[in-house]
């Protein structure tokens, strides 16, 4: 990449073009909480609840439009916070559903639709246990006939509504506690438990006991699975035991399900008429050599975003569908990436030692092959995998397993897919688009400084700069997709930046960057609260006909610093028009002017001309720059004050400075 200059450990950073649109550098910057200043285009912070419960006290949110309430989880004091954001500068606590009582241990995920509310929850302090899923209303009211809960699978991370409303469907990780294999040289199931998806139907007097979809009938399709793109290698694990779902949207006419395979670098797609496993598609790596693929291998105390001889996993946490103008539909993933760590995943025999598949390159690359070596002198500090995908289970993997091609966790992307549709069985997911080095390259030029440094939850602080980019780098986690405005948007949030990125997808392949904000504060601390919204762990898209304020919000619950801050994208109308020009002949009056500098979200400008006298007024249109005005008998003769100004469908512009034109 041409932008970034080493001069004594510091960097220059020059202006930086994603997607058509400049952006400069703010160097120390603490945050950025308005909408961009040169076009008034993007995300603009409205205001933030605190839990005031620190670490963990806001994950995911879920919001009723009806009430204008969020639901919030908070993980430190395992309950759902109730916010009432109707003014979402005065956003405020209504109270806690509190589920300790019926035995959740753990809250995960929460959802709402139609008045009801769902929340994902473990039970009993087992994560590889079954999980229950509990529905109340919008008061927090347990709903009649299954206040204990409804079953469903181990851990179940992540809980959403079908589009129709129909069903709630549960991402059910199925976390192996160990791969420490029993006495007869298996792994059981109550050791590393099977990922699952269960579908429960809401569409009744109450909700259905759970169908729990598990991905026994591909376990003879382990191999077709990696060699497709896919990663299928927990030691002694079934397929079904190794598939960890993580995250689940579903397709606009709810027939379908996109599960995330997150440590398996796949998307499974569900059935909904059969409730069965359709297909699993691998997701292939990306190729950081090829052009604006790159990525910043060096902690080297400052930005550095180049092409490496790297494959990225793209290894998806959230995931979002979006529908394109021609119906067709896409998914979007963030690609955050994510590294197994459990005893004897290495090969070792203590149940009590943890054992992480991450190595440095440096320890990891094989001295007999020449191109892995003099990489691993260059970014060995990179982690690495040695569970090489292509070959899968051919022998047992340890610590001194050396790699001939590396393999990184995470992509620092988003991406979006095209799903093939009624496919059965396992192939590659297409790609249609990737973000490239874009978001790593965004908050290089953005925040300097602060450049894939994230905070240590022990002593509050940010770390230093640089501190993440050996590991998975800005870690694009939470992604979210909606409609406003006649465009299409998606919202990127990345965890260890902290940031939140707006992008126009209206045309899904080719996604055009609009703005970033970044509203946490690197002079605060964590541990006394002042240290703003940090770290994103899920996003929420609020259309301008479900907003409170009338205008699309987006909002991001923020992980380490427990809160949830509301961003809007404010309604934008073309701006004032400029270098006006008048000629008045008879019985006309020509205008040339400049276009507007903005001319908003919609492109559908026309152009309008008042002018106002002693005799009444002249009005007149055009839908270019040169607009005509045919002057009545009544009004010849008299001087009246004029004025010019755009519109689209979102409304007028600003006026233009008020002129004289003698009428003839």
């Amino acid at each position: 990449m041409q932008n970034f200059k080493k001069i004594r450990g510091q960097v220059v950073v020059a202006a930086l073009c994603i997607s058509g649109v400049a952006i400069t550098a703010i160097g120390n910057s603490a945050s950025s909480v308005s909408a961009d200043a040169t076009t008034g285009a993007g995300l603009r912070f409205l205001g933030r609840w605190t839990s005031g419960s620190g670490l963990g006290g806001a994950e995911i949110s879920a919001y009723d439009a009806a009430s204008q309430r969020l639901f919030v989880t908070n993980g430190k004091t395992n309950q759902i916070d109730i916010v009432d954001i109707s003014k979402p500068g005065k956003t405020k606590k209504v109270k806690s559903i509190d589920l300790a009582a019926k035995g959740a241990t753990g809250i995960q995920s929460v959802a709402t639709k139609n008045g009801l509310v769902a929340i994902a929850t473990s039970v009993d302090g087992n994560a590889q246990g079954n999980g229950k899923i509990f529905f109340t209303d919008t008061n927090g009211k347990l709903t009649k006939g299954v206040e204990s809960g409804i079953e469903v699978g181990a851990l179940p991370d992540h809980v959403s509504f079908s589009p129709d409303g129909r069903y709630v469907l549960s991402a059910n990780e199925g976390e192996p506690k160990s791969y420490c294999k029993a006495a007869d040289g298996t792994l059981p199931v109550t050791t590393d438990p099977y990922g699952t998806v269960s579908i429960i139907d809401v569409g009744g007097t109450k909700p259905s006991v759970a169908t729990t979809v598990n991905f026994e009938s591909f376990n003879d399709r382990a191999t077709s699975l990696v060699f497709g793109g896919g990663r299928v290698f927990g030691p002694g694990a079934t397929l079904a035991q190794d598939l960890e779902p993580e995250y689940i949207t579903m397709s606009s006419d709810s027939k379908y399900a996109y599960v995330t395979l997150q440590e398996n670098n796949a998307i499974a797609t569900i059935d909904m008429a059969t409730k069965t496993v359709l297909s699993i598609s691998g997701l292939n790596y990306k190729k950081h050599a090829d052009s604006n693929k790159g990525l910043d291998a060096i902690s080297d105390k400052g930005p550095l975003v180049v092409s490496q001889t790297v494959l990225g996993m793209y290894q998806p946490d959230a995931i979002a569908t979006l529908v394109g103008p021609d119906g067709t539909e896409y998914l979007v993933t963030a690609n955050e990436g994510d590294a197994r760590e459990y005893p004897c995943l290495l090969g070792g025999t203590d149940t009590t030692k943890a054992e992480g598949e991450e190595m440095k390159l440096s320890s990891a690359a094989d001295s007999t092959d020449a191109t892995i070596t003099a990489l691993g002198k260059v970014i060995g500090s990179l982690g690495v995998t040695p569970f090489a995908p292509s070959n899968p289970r051919l022998s047992t993997i340890t610590s001194s397993t050396k790699v001939k091609l590396a393999h990184s966790f995470g992509a620092r992307s988003f991406s979006i897919w095209q799903p093939a549709a009624g496919v059965e069985g396992t192939d590659t997911m297409t790609q249609v688009w990737d973000s490239g080095q874009q978001l790593e390259a965004l908050t290089a030029v953005k925040r300097p400084l602060y450049f894939n440094a994230d905070w240590d939850t022990t002593t509050g602080a940010i770390k230093a700069v640089d501190a993440r980019s050996t590991k998975k780098g800005p870690e694009p986690e939470a992604v979210a997709v909606g409609k406003a405005y006649g465009k299409t948007w998606i919202v990127v949030g990345m965890e260890r930046d902290g940031g939140v990125a707006l992008y126009d997808a209206s045309n899904p392949i080719a996604p055009e960057f609009v703005d970033y904000i970044n509203t946490s504060d690197p002079n605060g601390n964590l541990n006394t609260g002042n240290a703003g919204d940090v770290s994103p762990e899920g996003i929420l898209f609020v259309s301008e006909e479900e907003s409170p304020t009338g205008a699309a919000l987006v909002v991001v619950s923020f992980e380490l610093s427990g809160t949830v801050a509301i961003y809007e994208i404010p309604r934008q109308t073309p701006s004032k028009l400029s270098r006006i020009s008048t000629k008045v002949e008879a019985g006309k009056v020509k205008l040339n002017f400049k276009k507007p500098e903005t001319s908003g979200w919609n492109t559908d400008l026309t152009y309008h001309l008042k002018c106002s006298s002693s005799r009444g007024a002249l009005i007149a249109s055009s839908t270019t720059n040169k607009l005509i005005a045919t002057v009545p008998t009544t009004l010849r003769g008299v001087t009246a004050s004029c004025e010019v100004f755009a519109k689209t469908s979102l409304g007028r512009g600003a006026k233009s400075n008020k002129f004289e034109v003698k009428l003839k």
